[in-house]
């Protein structure tokens, strides 16, 4: 969805590159930055500041890429990253177990239906408990999104087709009041960042 979306809007596709940026900034891997957010922190992670920082660099680094410009993003927490910013459509894509079984197959054929299936539900449930502990959210909850789409009833293209109408609209539009705001933003994320680095 995110790759066919990227191509009919003409705006970069944006995902792990966040990761990235956010795991260099903390001097930490990427892969153990993505897992601080599939992974439920125990009681003593939610009290550290470590965790704090964590999302922090990630908020921080998306920040800074919607400075540059419309893109697509693709990942973790996104919703509540740039919530209440102007100029940013959220979408929720829902899909029914069979296509995602199906899709993730076809990259790892060594594995069997259900053990694909039972990989699916394990994520699903941590990242529900994550959005919970961390945001005190329900991820799945449409009042944090703006368009809701549901796989089961509408083609990928379709879809694809719906949410690029949805970007076009003029709320979305990334007006010089807009763009100001998104690199005060940035600006306050980088604040903080800094300050919790120090602190």
């Amino acid at each position: 969805m995110a790759e066919c979306l990227a191509r009919r809007l003409g705006y970069p596709l944006v995902g792990r590159e966040v990761l990235q940026e956010a795991a260099e900034k903390l001097g930490v891997s990427a892969d153990a930055l993505q897992g601080k957010f599939e992974t439920t922190p125990g009681l003593w992670a939610r009290l550290t500041r470590d965790r704090e920082k964590y999302v922090l660099a990630v908020q921080a680094a998306l920040a800074e890429w919607c400075t540059r410009g419309n893109l697509v993003y693709h990942g973790v927490a996104g919703q509540f990253l740039l919530k209440d910013l102007p100029g940013v459509l959220r979408v929720l894509i829902l899909a029914p177990m069979e296509a995602r079984v199906q899709s993730l197959l076809e990259t790892h054929s060594r594995l069997t239906r259900e053990q694909v299936a039972d990989f699916i539900r394990k994520v699903d449930q941590e990242r529900s408990r994550w959005v919970r502990v961390m945001y005190g959210a329900d991820v799945q909850d449409s009042s944090l999104y703006d368009l809701t789409i549901n796989l089961r009833k509408i083609s990928l293209t379709s879809a694809c087709v719906t949410i690029a109408e949805a970007a076009g609209q003029s709320r979305f539009e990334i007006t010089d009041d807009v763009e100001t705001e998104l690199f005060a933003f940035a600006a306050e994320c980088r604040r903080r960042l800094t300050n919790l680095k120090e602190g």
